[in-house]
C-alpha cells in the first residue's frame, strides 16, 4: 500500500525550515552515519596535518597543570595552542552545540558511587593510554588505520577489558546493595544555568558564532592549523553526539545485550579510514610512519586491557567522555579531570623510569606483508569483527549478563 506522504508536504517556508530542523537536531541520527563521517573526517584531518587523537590533547591539560603548580617540570604548550588539545576543546564545544540545539542538554549529576567509578575509570583509562601510546582514538583507531599492528593488538585488548569491565559491574550489581554509597536518584536541572530549555536552541546558535569567531582568530594570528583543529573538534563533537556514537557500546555491547550496531559502525569507520590512510601513505603524501606507535605488543595490549576496563566503568571511552561531558554528565567530567591528570603523572614516571622503551616495538604491516595485502588484511579483520557482531546479534553466544 502506497503511503500518503502529500500531508507531510510543508506549507510554508517557515514549515520547511521547521521540518528540516526536526530532522537534524530533535531526532537522532543513525549510528551509522558515525561512523561514515568519522571515518572519512579522519582521513580529512590526516590529509589536512595528521590523524585524530584523543589522550594527546588531555595529556596536554595536565602537563600543562602539573606544570603549573611545579610537579612536573617540562616546556608545555598552553592548551589553547597545542593543536591535540584544541581539537578536544572542539569536540566539547560542539557536543554541547548539538545538545543545546536539540534541547537535551543537562546537567546530569550522578551518585557517589558512580562518581567515584568515573574517577576510577579516568585513571586506568591514562594508565592504559600510557601504556599503548594512545587511548581508543590515537591508540587503536588511527593507529589500526596507520596499518600499525599496535593498533590491531589494541584492539585485542581492549576486547579483554571491556569483558572484564562488564563483569566487574556485574558483581557489583550483584553483591553491592543500591542503596550503598548513597545510590539515589538526582534530579536534573534544565542546564547549568537555570535557562529554560525553550531557549537552549538560541544558546546553541550563540555557542556556535562564538566557535566560528575563535577559528577565524586563530587563522588571523596566523594559526591556522589551530583553528582547522577546532574546526574538526567541532564537526566531531556535532556528529558524535547526534549519532551517540560510542566505543564503549562496540567493544562491551555484544558481551552486554548482543546489540551490534556500535560495533557495526566502528568497524564501518575503520574500513573507511583504513582505505583512505594507506592512499595517502602509499602515494607519499603523507608519511608512512605517522601514527605507527612503537607499542607492539606488551604496551598495546596490557593498555588495551587496561583502557578497557577503565572505560567500562566510567562509561565513556577517550572521545565518548568528552562528548558526554559537553552534554553535561557529571560523572563524565570527573573521568575527564582524572584522566587527564593520570595520563600526565603515569607517562611521566614511564619516561623517567627508562619503563616506556621496553613497552614494545614499531611494526609497519606494508612492511612485512607488503601495501596491499596490509589493507586486505585489516578490512579482512574488520568484516570479521563486523560479522561476529551479527551472528552473536542473533544468537547471543557471548552474551554473558
Amino acid at each position: 500500500m502506497l503511503l500518503d506522504t502529500t500531508a507531510e508536504e510543508p506549507d510554508s517556508i517557515k514549515a520547511a525550515f521547521r521540518n528540516g530542523y526536526e530532522r537534524l537536531f530533535d531526532r537522532q541520527w543513525p549510528i551509522w552515519i558515525g561512523g561514515l563521517l568519522l571515518g572519512m573526517g579522519n582521513v580529512l584531518l590526516f590529509a589536512f596535518d595528521r590523524p585524530w587523537t584523543v589522550s594527546n590533547g588531555v595529556r596536554n591539560w595536565g602537563d600543562w597543570f602539573f606544570n603549573q603548580i611545579g610537579v612536573i617540570q617540562m616546556n608545555v604548550l598552553p592548551p589553547t595552542l597545542f593543536t591535540s588539545s584544541v581539537l578536544c576543546f572542539g569536540m566539547i564545544i560542539g557536543s554541547l552545540v548539538a545538545a543545546l540545539l536539540g534541547r537535551q542538554f543537562r546537567v546530569r549529576m550522578a551518585p557517589a558511587r558512580e562518581l567515584f567509578k568515573g574517577l576510577l575509570g579516568g585513571v586506568l583509562m591514562g594508565i592504559g593510554a600510557s601504556l599503548a601510546f594512545g587511548c581508543n582514538i590515537g591508540g587503536f583507531f588511527s593507529a589500526i588505520s596507520a596499518l600499525s599492528m599496535a593498533g590491531v593488538v589494541m584492539m585485542v585488548g581492549l576486547m579483554v577489558g571491556a569483558f572484564v569491565g562488564l563483569k566487574l559491574l556485574i558483581w557489583e550489581i550483584e553483591y553491592l546493595p543500591a542503596t550503598s554509597w548513597g545510590v539515589r536518584q538526582v534530579p536534573n536541572r534544565d542546564d547549568m544555568s537555570g535557562v529554560p530549555s525553550r531557549a537552549q536552541p538560541i544558546s546553541g546558535l550563540l555557542v556556535l558564532l562564538l566557535c566560528i569567531i575563535v577559528i577565524f582568530t586563530y587563522d588571523s594570528f596566523d594559526y591556522s592549523v589551530s583553528g582547522g583543529f577546532m574546526l574538526f573538534g567541532l564537526l566531531v563533537g556535532i556528529v558524535m553526539q547526534r549519532t551517540r556514537f560510542c566505543f564503549v557500546r562496540a567493544f562491551r555491547d555484544p558481551f552486554m545485550t548482543g546489540d551490534a550496531e556500535a560495533t557495526k559502525a566502528v568497524a564501518l569507520a575503520v574500513i573507511i579510514s583504513v582505505t583512505g590512510f594507506t592512499i595517502l601513505k602509499w602515494t607519499d603524501l603523507r608519511s608512512w610512519d605517522v601514527s605507527v606507535l612503537p607499542g607492539f605488543w606488551i604496551g598495546s595490549l596490557m593498555g588495551g586491557i587496561i583502557f578497557g576496563i577503565g572505560m567500562s566503568l566510567s562509561g565513556g571511552c577517550a572521545s565518548g567522555t568528552i562528548w558526554r561531558a559537553g552534554e553535561g554528565q557529571v560523572k563524565l567530567w570527573v573521568t575527564l579531570v582524572t584522566f587527564a591528570l593520570s595520563t600526565s603523572y603515569f607517562r611521566d614516571w614511564l619516561v623517567a623510569s627508562g619503563l616506556r622503551a621496553k613497552l614494545g616495538t614499531e611494526l609497519f604491516l606494508p612492511d612485512v606483508i607488503g601495501w596491499k595485502m596490509a589493507l586486505i588484511i585489516i578490512i579482512a579483520i574488520m568484516l570479521f569483527w563486523y560479522l561476529m557482531a551479527v551472528w552473536n546479534e542473533v544468537s547471543k553466544k557471548l552474551v554473558v549478563v
